[in-house]
């Protein structure tokens, strides 16, 4: 009985089941690593008027409304 080969399809070596068995774990790492760089970039003037500002519900926190020439930035 001859060996009987079946063609697994694959994109430089990563076949459909290793990317699903892969997709949620990358999914969340990047989910924490996307929080962990707005927390530790959360000081900067341009990431809060920029990112954090428009936020919907919590959006406000980050908005200044003191005049511009008390403050040093």
């Amino acid at each position: 009985m001859a060996i009987q080969y079946k063609y697994t399809p694959n994109f430089l070596g990563f076949t459909p089941k290793i990317v699903g068995r892969w997709t949620p774990v990358l999914a969340v790492w990047g989910g924490i690593v996307g929080v962990g760089a707005v927390y530790l970039l959360e000081p900067v003037p341009r990431v809060q008027n920029v990112i954090l500002a428009n936020i919907p519900v919590i959006g406000k926190y980050w908005i200044r409304s003191s005049d511009p020439n008390d403050t040093p930035f």
